[in-house]
């Protein structure tokens, strides 16, 4: 309607369709406006039934229950393949998170095994760019074999945090490596001159999908010569990877300790040849015609590979990640954020659209997970002034949750609560993760009441389908089982805080200060000594000294 009110709507509409279809519409609007007013209060209640979420009294947060909800969970593994039982086959980096975390937690080996095959054989598949790092979207098939080849940077952000837990749990260079390719494929093909990153890569060039990505036998025996029949059986040529129109697509089906013990060659001769292999493909890759950039620069995807990052560095220790991540920030605090009001894109010098929900949310965050990293007190200041306008902007005092749209802004047909967990969590969970963390922190009661008055909101939906709440079991599993707060003071506190962070610990917050700074500090300074705390609800052991002490407590 001219007031914006929805009569109608539909997705993927074919040309012949689309065009009978706007004859139809301007013919109802214009001979039958009655009609098309009933449409619109139809569509606007059904809207509204839709988003209802209601005040619901505060739940109590089992172990017994949340197992049982990945009893049910563990039905939808592909236990071959890695990922979900269904295709097309999304990588939900935020679902194998939490399922890691509590594999982790509860010692359950089944779900730490499950977990393994996923990383394990996303990395092996087509859908990881085999030669220059970087994930794709989704794949078409159940074995992650073909993409759709758009690379998109939400993902990519995603999947360093998910690839630098796993190489904290489980070790394995492979997973480095990812890592690493990925970071390198971020700073040649999306990193902006601004520091930022930008939003995608397209999927086709020259008009077909995957065109720039894929290889045909041919050309790689005539540039490969003798190295071929080995590079063949790495990347299956003219086997499993096999596609269309004779083009392959590179992908592996094992490690490569078992494929160089079946092929009777060295692990490091191994490496040396995949590391020459890409040397000799890459450049050649590079000349062809490239897939459209899409260059906008997108805050709440940016926000995510802040987090990926400070992950990485974290699991690593390259400074290079934290520099990124650092430079990426500031860029995002001088120019998108003006003490009141976060935009949610950047282009051509310009950022015109006030954020979202989720723009905030990620921020505060990648903001949080900053603090965390590198102890600096402005990111913990920044990611407070921004949970404030979030209650001053987004807040539902009748549902105590946030909606999707400010206030401020021109309102929707009705206001809208996003829920449900996707490809990328949704702002209320992530919103919710948020107050948790930054009350521990902050020494904040009301953030984490807050919190969870949220988890008790949705508590009822999460048993039936938690691949869709996998970032609101995050924060079940920080009310249900144990949560700690690590609190470092002394002149050693940031060295003890990097040496902690090689481990994988995600049920607790860490704050680190040479000085009693925060309230949560307090108390904890002693000349001559750096002291680890370790606190639940606040009630703090006697502090050790040194960080092995410290684990074997954790």
């Amino acid at each position: 309607m001219p007031d914006g009110r929805p009569f109608y709507g539909g997705t993927y509409f074919p040309k012949h369709q689309w065009i009978e279809l706007l004859m139809n519409i301007q013919a109802m609007y214009h001979q039958n406006y009655s009609k098309t007013l009933e449409y619109v209060h139809s569509i606007a209640e059904g809207l509204t039934k839709m988003e209802t979420i209601e005040l619901k009294s505060e739940q109590q947060f089992s172990k017994d229950k949340i197992q049982e909800t990945f009893d049910f969970w563990k039905q939808q593994f592909d236990d071959e393949w890695g990922g979900f039982n269904r295709a097309p086959k999304f990588m939900l980096p935020n679902a194998w998170e939490a399922i890691l975390r509590y594999g982790v937690q509860t010692k359950d080996e089944d779900v730490l095994i499950q977990t393994k095959i996923t990383v394990d054989r996303m990395a092996f598949g087509g859908i990881y760019d085999q030669l220059k790092g970087g994930f794709a979207r989704y794949s078409v098939d159940p074995y992650w074999k073909v993409p759709h080849f758009e690379k998109m940077l939400y993902d990519n952000g995603q999947l360093l945090s998910l690839y630098a837990n796993a190489f904290k749990v489980y070790g394995e260079e492979e997973y480095k490596s990812v890592m690493d390719e990925t970071l390198n494929w971020l700073k040649d093909e999306m990193l902006a001159p601004e520091n930022a990153f930008y939003a995608a890569i397209d999927a086709d060039s020259e008009g077909e999908e995957g065109k720039y990505y894929v290889w045909n036998s041919a050309e790689l025996k005539e540039i490969l010569a003798d190295d071929f029949e080995l590079f063949k059986a790495y990347y299956n040529i003219d086997g499993f990877g096999e596609w269309e129109h004779g083009n392959h697509i590179l992908m592996r089906l094992t490690d490569d300790e078992d494929f160089a013990e079946k092929h009777q060659i060295s692990l490091e001769d191994l490496l040396l040849k995949v590391k020459h292999w890409k040397a000799i493909l890459n450049p050649i890759r590079e000349q062809r015609i490239k897939p459209h950039r899409d260059e906008k620069i997108l805050t709440s995807w940016n926000a995510l590979t802040i987090k990926g990052l400070c992950d990485a560095y974290q699991a690593l220790g390259q400074d290079e990640y934290l520099e990124l991540a650092e430079n990426a920030m500031q860029f995002m605090l001088t120019k998108q954020w003006n003490g009141e009001t976060l935009y949610r894109n950047y282009i051509d010098k310009q950022t015109t659209i006030p954020g979202f929900l989720d723009d905030y949310a990620l921020v505060i965050e990648a903001l949080i997970k900053l603090f965390e990293t590198t102890s600096k007190l402005n990111y913990l200041e920044k990611a407070q002034d921004l949970t404030e306008q979030v209650f001053n902007q987004f807040y539902n005092h009748k549902n105590k949750m946030f909606a999707y749209k400010s206030h401020y802004d021109t309102p929707l047909v009705n206001e809208t609560f996003e829920i449900y967990d996707n490809v990328i969590s949704s702002s209320n969970s992530m919103m919710a993760n948020n107050l948790f963390k930054l009350g521990k922190i902050l020494s904040q009661d009301h953030y984490i009441e807050q919190a969870k008055q949220m988890l008790s909101n949705i508590e009822d939906k999460i048993h039936d389908y938690p691949t869709g709440f996998a970032n609101w079991i995050q924060l079940y599993l920080n009310f249900s089982h144990d949560y700690k707060e690590i609190v470092i003071v002394g002149d050693q506190a940031k060295e003890y805080l990097k040496q902690l962070h090689f481990y994988y610990i995600p049920n607790a917050v860490f704050v680190a200060a040479e000085k009693e700074h925060l309230e949560i500090t307090q108390n904890r300074w002693t000349e001559g000594q750096t002291g680890i705390h370790i606190c639940q609800n606040y009630a703090c052991r006697m502090p050790v000294y040194d960080v092995d002490k410290a684990l074997e407590i954790i």
